[in-house]
């Protein structure tokens, strides 16, 4: 008996002690105090006294469980009482959708970085990477990897609804708006510290004389012991250009266009995910490379990539990116086989396509109408294609009108390219973002030049010799000098003829809609509100 009551004093003192704590910290807080107090109970305590007594049997049934496991709801408490206010009820609802997927980014982004040390422990392992690898059959980097897409995608979604909710609710109380901004921080926060904390690192053993003394026993053990494990440099030097663009400011227009297609083919968020991040890796690839094969100082208002961390440097990440999504689309081979071959035929398409581009401007030859379409179709509108090819890939759903949507992602990708050459020498926000006519100090081909010499070949041979001068000296065009090459555009009425392109390319992806949404039974607002987008420029 005395040693069963030893063994239970220790407990009950821990029990008075903390009782005693709770008491003192409620009766000075006050309400808010009270309130964090019930929401720890509710987000430490009662999940894990509930805690399932069988293993979740899909991934999403994971992240459920994880989502409470991790205790989002006594973290939540701790932000607002950190920020001093409490939601009521209807507050809660109006965030809803943003708690719910800050909560999962909250527990994935905690299991992405907490594998390794939780699968060396000698604890229960709860993590949904071990979800993945036991009920999907994924390897343990296949696992990694496909939680990786899920959190980027989580991270896009909380964006969306982030601009919906300072859209939908304006006039929302400032201490929603306060919860709201907390809740940004508090997301980075948390990825900050599951990456850097020394809890989710595994240990090394250290050196028992410590780095003043290191014997050459030691060193020839290090050099030729077989069973010595090679340093781990880490992949900071690698993803730092890639972070970088990441962090870029963006449209994300690729990843609303994926978003809006799946109103037809009804994809799940996880295989939603996986396109994404490889469109958006891909994506991101080609930007990098761009940039450093038209020598662009910037990117989207910024120092583009290649400026900050060199041409090596950034050419290696760029070509990591695309081996990162190849990787991304390989975990599906099993099941889809011939996702692999989208994917790559769809890269062979951008790089023809961009390799066309770069010749006729080593060349100095202008290209037909025709030409510059074909050239568009690959560099612009492959990645368009390859988006719908891997979305009916995927999608169960039948009948779908695959030649009319091959047919809407064509004219997209012409639309977009023609758009975006036209605002270059157009849009004042271009001229901040970019540079005033910065397509010019490129020597590009544009879709503007290209008619222009076209329609006009004595003022054509004029804009393309002054392009092959810069092209040659690779400097920066004077400003009047751009003003030359403009005048002789709109002189020529290629400017306007480009302006009138865009409206016919605007006609024809709408009856292109109008047929897929009637074979469907489906209109589609999503897809509405971004031609809408596109739509919005100026005559010239």
């Amino acid at each position: 008996m005395p040693q069963a009551t030893s063994v239970l004093e220790p407990s009950l003192g821990v029990k008075h002690f903390a009782s005693e704590v709770i008491s003192t910290f409620a009766s000075k807080q006050g309400v808010e105090g009270q309130v964090l107090i019930s929401k720890c109970l509710k987000g430490w305590i009662e999940p894990s006294a509930l805690a399932p007594e069988t293993e979740p049997t899909s991934f999403e049934e994971s992240v459920a469980h994880r989502i409470l496991d991790v205790g989002t709801i006594a973290l939540r408490g701790i932000l607002e009482f950190s920020l001093g206010i409490i939601l009521s009820e209807e507050d809660t609802e109006h965030v809803q959708e943003l708690v719910y997927i800050a909560d999962r980014i909250v527990a994935n982004t905690n299991d992405y970085f907490s594998w390794e040390v939780e699968r060396d422990g000698s604890g229960r392992l709860q993590n949904s990477v071990k979800v993945m690898m036991v009920t999907e059959g994924k390897s343990e980097q296949e696992a990694k990897e496909r939680l990786k897409a899920t959190i980027l995608a989580d991270e896009q979604k909380f964006q969306e609804l982030l601009e919906r909710f300072y859209v939908t609710f304006p006039e929302a109380p400032d201490h929603m708006k306060k919860f709201v901004k907390g809740l940004q921080l508090y997301l980075g926060g948390h990825h900050i510290w599951c990456s850097a904390c020394d809890r989710y690192k595994i240990k090394t053993t250290a050196i028992e004389n410590g780095a003043n003394y290191i014997s050459t026993d030691f060193v020839k053990d290090q050099l030729y012991s077989q069973d010595s494990m090679p340093t781990n440099l880490g992949d900071s030097a690698l993803l730092a250009p890639v972070e970088y663009i990441l962090s870029l400011p963006s449209k994300n227009m690729r990843s609303r266009v994926i978003d809006a297609m799946n109103l037809w083919f009804q994809l799940p968020d996880d295989q939603l995910a996986t396109i994404k991040c490889v469109v958006d890796d891909l994506h991101n690839s080609t930007l990098m490379l761009d940039d450093i094969q038209d020598s662009s100082d910037l990117r989207r208002g910024c120092a583009a990539t290649h400026q900050v961390f060199g041409i090596a440097q950034t050419t290696n990440s760029a070509t990591y990116m695309v081996a990162r999504a190849a990787s991304t689309v390989v975990t599906y081979q099993d099941q889809y086989p011939q996702l692999i071959n989208i994917f790559l035929d769809g890269t062979k398409a951008l790089a023809l396509g961009q390799s066309w581009d770069l010749d006729w401007r080593f060349t100095g030859y202008c290209p037909s109408i025709a030409e510059y379409m074909a050239m568009v179709d690959g560099k612009t509108g492959a990645m368009f294609d390859m988006i719908i090819r891997m979305m009916h890939c995927f999608s169960c759903t039948e009948n779908l009108p695959i030649a009319d949507l091959s047919r809407l992602t064509r004219l997209l990708g012409r639309w977009y390219q023609i758009r975006d050459d036209y605002q270059n020498i157009q849009d004042e926000h271009y001229t901040a973002q970019k540079g005033f006519c910065e397509d010019f100090d490129e020597g590009k081909l544009s879709y503007p030049v290209t008619v222009c010499c076209n329609l006009d070949p004595r003022a054509g041979a004029i804009v393309m010799g002054i392009l092959r001068q810069r092209g040659n000296h690779g400097t920066s065009l004077p400003t009047s000098v751009k003003r030359q090459v403009l005048d002789k555009i709109r002189q020529t009425g290629a400017l306007q003829q480009t302006w009138e392109a865009l409206q016919n390319l605007e006609r024809d992806t709408e009856a292109v809609l109008v047929t897929i949404e009637s074979i469907t039974g489906k209109p589609n607002p999503s897809f509405r509100t971004f031609v809408k987008l596109l739509s919005n420029v100026s005559r010239p």
